[in-house]
């Protein structure tokens, strides 16, 4: 018989004994419910790597069912394999065991080791069906057309210059081709990492989608728009200056154009025009405008695109003036002037750019797909008319002569932007789109530190590609 004290000291034990159980329920509890995920993506976690070396990664095709990337040999010791390691390294980027991954690599990790697609059906199924293998990712299907692509990047590499190139479908937003320059081989990145990072010659940064340039008269397109909305004379005289607090803007070149309206302004690129009208306009309403155009606005995309800016707070009236010609305080990505592009191409209305077409299981069902979907409505369709007459006389008979192709109509806008260096280097720019009538493609090219004008260098390079790109389409 035990006495009561023994009774007692039984109960204490019993008592902290379930506390330590409840404890140690909790703990789990916590663990499973907030600090799992941190710890299994934690670098160190040597177990995800090791199960991620069982999946095999899943293929990535073209528009046109091409494969682009796919994985390659035994369980354990897979390899990825780039069918075009130079002309997408930007685009679907790479998956290292050492290196990490970019890209598409990087943004659709999840989707190409399979662990978006009902992981806990797909297990079930396969206890049941031994054909059914858990350890595959999915397949990702791209808008691009290869063949696109390797051209561009090709005439982009050819210049010998920094800078990017972007070709889309203005009517859907897909991007038909994007290559940024310099560039690397995705499939030797294991063994070129360390010395790219050496050489620090950017050739990890996407220009395309990544770098803020200054965008020049390309920029007057956004600035015609405003025109057109307000109501301020149209009407100018121009005498080769425009003095805004006691600061001269000029034309390129020294020009004089005498009596001009918007139309013969924007042909022949008056600096002095857009200066005098955007001040007529007035800060507000050309922010208002130029926000439209995406200006200042985060853009939901396959890959990290930089915001475009319009920052005019605080500007006075001859930096409101410097911003209708494409200076100022304005930096812009090339995938953001293909947009502002678009917007004339597709009577005032942005589609939402994308990458990914759709996204499918080893098995062949859809799990994902891209609907085409409207970003902004930029303009009226009337005035994307006005425009796109405009860029028509730019490319026929003003600074744009040089995107001309044959037997068939391009709307196009040049720009040559200064830049802070003083060696007489500019960004030379083109943006446009073809045919003017049913456009089928647009394309935005810029040449970083150019010696010449974007209507002698980049107008040429983009009617390559859109007669080319053309040609594939049909």
């Amino acid at each position: 018989m035990m006495n009561s004290k023994e009774n007692k000291r039984l109960i204490v034990l019993l008592l902290g004994l379930i506390a330590m159980f409840l404890g140690l329920i909790l703990y789990l509890s916590y663990f499973t419910v907030f600090e799992a995920k941190t710890i299994v993506d934690h670098p160190a976690n040597r177990r995800d790597s090791i199960k991620v070396a069982g999946i095999k990664r899943g293929a990535i095709l073209d528009s046109k069912g091409n494969v682009l990337a796919e994985t390659v040999g035994e369980k354990y010791n897979y390899t990825r394999h780039y069918t075009y390691p130079r002309a997408y390294s930007h685009v679907i980027g790479y998956a290292s065991k050492t290196k990490g991954r970019s890209g598409l690599e990087a943004t659709y990790n999840d989707a190409l080791l399979g662990l978006n697609s009902g992981k806990t059906l797909k297990d079930l199924q396969a206890f049941f069906d031994s054909d059914i293998d858990t350890e595959v990712g999915d397949n990702m299907t791209l808008t691009t057309n290869s063949n696109i692509q390797e051209f561009v990047r090709e005439t982009l590499i050819e210049t010998d210059k920094k800078g990017a190139i972007v070709v889309m479908n203005p009517t859907t937003g897909a991007i038909l081709a994007m290559a940024s320059s310099p560039d690397f081989n995705a499939q030797n990145i294991d063994q070129d990492y360390n010395a790219i990072v050496e050489q620090n010659n950017g050739a990890f940064f996407n220009n395309a989608i990544q770098g803020g340039y200054a965008p020049g008269s390309v920029f007057k397109i956004v600035t015609a728009a405003a025109i057109l909305e307000s109501d301020v004379d149209q009407s100018y005289e121009d005498t080769g200056e425009e003095v805004i607090l006691g600061r001269a803007i000029k034309n390129a070149g020294g020009e004089k154009y005498g009596d001009i309206d918007l139309n013969e302004a924007f042909t022949y690129s008056v600096n002095t025009y857009f200066a005098n009208k955007a001040v007529a306009i007035g800060k507000d309403k050309f922010t208002e405008v130029a926000e439209r155009f995406m200006m200042n606005k985060d853009i939901d995309f396959d890959l990290n695109l930089a915001t475009s800016t319009f920052k005019s707070e605080g500007w006075d009236q001859h930096a409101l003036g410097s911003a209708a010609i494409g200076q100022a305080d304005i930096l812009t990505t090339p995938l953001q002037m293909t947009l502002i592009t678009n917007a004339i191409a597709n009577q005032g209305k942005i589609m939402a750019p994308y990458l990914v077409e759709r996204i499918t299981s080893p098995e062949g069902a859809t799990i994902q797909t891209h609907e085409p979907t409207v970003l902004s409505e930029a303009i009226t369709p009337e005035n994307a008319q006005k425009l796109a007459e405009m860029m028509e006389n730019v490319v026929r008979q003003g600074s744009g002569r040089g995107a001309q192709i044959r037997r068939t109509a391009v709307a196009g806008k040049t720009g040559t932007a200064q830049t802070r260096q003083a060696d007489g280097s500019y960004n030379a720019w083109f943006v446009g789109f073809a045919p003017v009538k049913d456009p089928k493609v647009s394309v935005a090219v810029i040449l970083q530190d150019s010696e010449k004008f974007g209507g002698e260098v980049a107008a040429p390079i983009a009617a390559d590609i859109m007669e080319f790109a053309l040609g594939e389409l049909n």
